[in-house]
């Protein structure tokens, strides 16, 4: 008896009353039932402790206990650690530390074949999870998929199979040279009572904020076009171009021993910092503004280590690097500024500024801060950022520094930062400051300037977001050079751009906007190739990977991207026709493009961008070759009137004159205005050696004025002026213009005759 209580012990399970076992074998419980008298219950309970011993196997073998559970959840980390270890070990790469904790920049298996190897590794992998995402072609998706990609597609730039980990560590700047730096800014006694002294027009730092952020100075040569040695920047040059330059150290994770540690391990010897990158702005000569290294290759922030190392929730996001000290030494909160200037986010810090839960984004208080800040907020999510502004500076002030060195409360300012209200719903209140800036400062209004063509400036003013520009003319009259010469130079000014050449391929379209950019035939001078493209690669200029018929959807779903991770304000697309060929199957093509420009029109509405598209002529309003050009209308242009309807801007680029004896002559119609209605045309001629067009003043055809003198006689002054502003504005020729002669003569002598005849009836 006492085996069957031994066997059988009640528990309460919930609200009804079970049984359950001791820890015995089936052939222990079923040798126990043997022993047992044969009475019906007890059979029946002795059938039922068998049931429960086999029950109680067969769940342990399928569901361990949470001691098994929790033993298995800290092993996963450690497995997938050892097998993305291993993997990048077979694929021969040296992991660059991410701007998270648990992040590795590796080689995107989709775009790095085939680049160099300082690009290539533009893809983000968690060691936690395996997921990766590229900031370059944006693929992303498991690490699965990630092994899958890679094995599929090797990288093409990897290194010997030989070399067991023969890359070299990713780039870091010598300390020394940094101690050096900020050993110069103290020694300097006016860049040094700039920062720190107390007067007007002094920022008022601290050395202990200086020395916390790395802060230095430098001796740039303004001779040389780049940084070649950091020592030399630091001991300075005897050269009489040489300027003192404040240095801005950018940081980032220091490499971690993630091929070289197991497990857990590689993410803890992320936690220390070093410097991938400095910014050298000159101290007295604003415009001079150089980094070292040049490229962008090793992602890093200015006060990235202060942030990261805090621990702090939140963070304050600053267009300079002096708006990030003054705002860190007057709130506490720590400040960082953006990498690619005051008014570019790109996708390496944004995920830099993942961890934190709110970010004050502080930027100029003028129009293009305003729209820049309210950009920025979108992108890091408008539910977890307030924007300091409008007008938050007060008296003046322009930002954070400045508004620490006129004394200012920065914590208060801090504390009236407002989130972004909703963009679809507007009151008066929120246009007011708006209306009152717009009329107040018409200048700031008008948009980024040409350098290259002033008369463009005289009609519209400038480059605006949110505008669409139609671009039309002949074939062959240049409307890609004309338009890849203004996107240069508006690029050079800092507006971010996106080029979508759908005729030409994007090799021979770099190619011709780096002979523009540099004033030369770069062809002619192979040994300047490399030096002009370092020059080109600074700029915030990208391109479309489309060529040819492409359908309107994949177009803008690309633009939107780039919208998004490179701050795109400018976009191309050359040209409308190429682009939308062989898509109208089944629909009228001129629908078809209709459809195209409305798309245009809203996604630079809603984007906030300025979008130039290029279109051809009607093919019946084109003038033959050799033939006078007849003026081209907005109705010339090929498609409906929807169009030129949709367009805030439409310019017509003609040839001037004879097509045949004036060919480099072109001149700008501007026939659509929608900002002020200024019209006007613009005369340029093309440049054969810089391959671009420069202004000219209106051309005047001597023959002309030469022929209406020879019929003066039987012109008053009034007809021989108006006939002479004709004569220039329309270009007549020799040949016409001795037709014109030979004509009003018979005409003359025709009047004549018939004058006699009526006297004498």
């Amino acid at each position: 008896m006492w085996r069957t209580q031994l066997l059988l012990r009640p528990v309460a399970f919930g609200a009804s009353r079970r049984y359950t076992t001791s820890a015995l074998t089936k052939t222990q419980a079923q040798a126990c039932i043997r022993r047992l008298p044969h009475h019906h219950h007890q059979e029946q309970q002795a059938a039922a402790a068998v049931a429960a011993v086999t029950s109680r196997r067969s769940l342990a073998t399928i569901q361990p206990d949470r001691q098994d559970q929790a033993q298995a959840a800290e092993a996963a980390p450690e497995a997938l650690a050892d097998n993305i270890r291993d993997f990048l070990m077979s694929t021969r790469q040296r992991p660059r530390a991410g701007l998270k904790p648990d992040e590795l920049l590796v080689k995107c298996p989709e775009c790095s074949p085939g680049k160099p190897r300082r690009l290539a590794y533009s893809a983000h992998l968690s060691t936690h999870t395996g997921d990766f995402v590229c900031t370059s072609c944006f693929a992303q998706g498991s690490w699965d998929k990630y092994r899958e990609l890679a094995t599929r597609r090797p990288f093409q730039n990897s290194i010997p199979r030989t070399a067991r980990t023969a890359e070299q560590e990713p780039f870091e700047i010598d300390d020394e040279a940094l101690v050096q730096l900020q050993h110069n800014l103290r020694e300097h006694e006016a860049a040094w009572q700039g920062l720190t002294g107390q007067g007007d027009g002094q920022l008022r730092l601290t050395p202990e904020v200086l020395a916390q952020y790395g802060v230095g100075l430098g001796f740039v040569d303004c001779a040389v076009p780049e940084i070649v040695d950091m020592r030399a920047l630091a001991s300075g040059s005897s050269s009489p171009s040489a300027v003192p330059c404040l240095v801005f150290p950018r940081t980032a994770f220091r490499t971690n021993s993630f091929i070289d540690a197991a497990g857990s391990g590689a993410a803890d010897a992320q936690q220390v910092f070093r410097t991938v990158q400095v910014k050298a702005v000159g101290f007295q000569a604003g415009d001079v503004q150089m980094y070292y290294p040049a490229d962008d290759a090793q992602p890093g922030l200015f006060g990235f280590h202060v942030a990261a190392g805090a621990q702090a929730g939140d963070v304050v996001l600053t267009g300079r690097e002096l708006d990030a000290l003054a705002a860190f030494q007057a709130t506490g909160i720590p400040a960082v500024s953006l990498p690619r200037g005051a008014y570019q986010l790109p996708l390496d810090a944004m995920r830099a500024l993942e961890r934190f839960e709110r970010v004050y984004v502080w930027l100029d208080d003028d129009h293009q801060g305003t729209e820049a800040a309210r950009l920025i907020a979108r992108k890091l999510g408008v539910d977890r950022c307030l924007v300091v502004g409008p007008q938050a500076g007060g008296d003046g002030a322009r930002s954070a520094g400045d508004a620490l060195a006129r004394g200012l409360d920065l914590a208060a300012l801090l504390d009236a930062a407002q989130p972004l209200q909703h963009d679809k719903v507007l009151a008066f209140a929120a246009l007011r400051d708006a209306v009152k800036f717009e009329v107040t400062n018409p200048e700031l209004i008008r948009g980024v300037p040409s350098t290259d063509l002033p008369g463009w400036n005289a009609c519209f003013k400038g480059l605006r977001p949110g505008e669409l520009t139609i671009l039309s003319g002949a074939t062959g009259c240049g409307k890609t050079t004309v338009a890849s010469q203004l996107s240069l130079d508006f690029c050079r000014s800092g507006v971010s751009t996106l080029w979508g050449s759908f005729e030409i391929p994007n090799v021979r379209l770099a190619t011709r906007m780096m002979s523009q950019f540099a004033r030369r035939d770069i062809s002619q001078a192979p040994s300047e190739i490399d030096y002009w493209a370092r020059k080109f690669e600074q700029l915030p200029m990208y391109f479309l990977k489309f060529h040819g018929s492409t359908r309107p959807d994949t177009v803008l779903e690309t633009m939107r991207h780039a919208v998004y991770a490179y701050d795109v304000k400018h976009i191309v697309i050359d040209n409308l026709q190429f682009m939308m060929s062989m898509q109208a199957k089944g629909i009228d093509k001129y629908d078809a493009q209709d459809a195209a420009i409305a798309t245009f029109r809203q996604f630079a509405t809603d984007e906030n961008v300025h979008i130039t598209v290029v279109a051809h002529l009607r093919k019946d309003g084109q003038p033959q070759s050799g033939a006078a050009t007849a003026d081209a209308d907005i109705n010339s242009i090929f498609g409906s009137a929807k169009v030129t309807q949709e367009a805030d801007n439409v310019v017509i680029l003609q040839r001037h004159g004879n097509a045949a004896t004036d060919n480099k002559i072109r001149r700008l119609s501007v026939l659509k205005n929608r900002f002020d209605g200024t019209l006007g045309k613009v005369f340029i001629s093309y440049s054969t050696e810089s391959l671009t067009f420069h202004e000219i003043p209106p051309p005047r055809q001597r023959k002309s004025v030469k022929v209406v003198k020879a019929v003066s006689g039987k012109l008053t002054k009034a007809d021989r002026q108006m006939a002479e502003s004709m004569a220039a504005e329309h270009g007549f020729d020799d040949d016409m213009f001795e037709q014109s002669q030979s004509q009003s003569q018979s005409q003359s002598v025709s009047q004549d005759a018939a004058d006699e005849n009526i006297k004498e009836i």
